[in-house]
């Protein structure tokens, strides 16, 4: 088995960097759910925009939604920020709800879902 070098990404140029040092696949979040969702995330454009750039270049990129949702939320928020994304061919989910896991599994049964360090059994 290959280790992979996954990097942070914290903004579009970071990611392109990351991406140009030699990175295996790139983790960042976005604007609309996780715990940093009001930080400088890229908007849903540019996070596609970076995928595209990683795929060109061979590098997975793996979304972060590390927040806790409420079931409503679920349908209202997470579907209509992910179902562009896994549409475009979003690598991986990292994750922090058991619910949003489940709920992604049904709605995404193709997307790999990885446990964030933040989640709890």
């Amino acid at each position: 088995m290959k280790a992979e070098l996954l990097a942070p990404a914290g903004s579009y140029e970071s990611l392109i960097a990351a991406v140009n040092a030699g990175a295996d696949a790139v983790y960042i979040g976005g604007r609309r759910v996780g715990a940093r969702a009001y930080a400088e995330n890229p908007n849903q454009e540019m996070l596609v925009k970076g995928m595209r750039y990683c795929h060109l270049h061979g590098v997975k990129l793996y979304l972060t939604v590390n927040t806790l949702f409420k079931e409503r939320e679920l349908e209202r928020d997470l579907y209509p920020y992910l179902a562009p994304l896994y549409e475009e061919g979003l690598d991986a989910v990292i994750l922090q709800d058991m619910g949003a896991l489940s709920y992604m599994r049904q709605q995404f049964p193709e997307l790999e879902l990885h446990a964030s360090t933040q989640m709890t059994l």
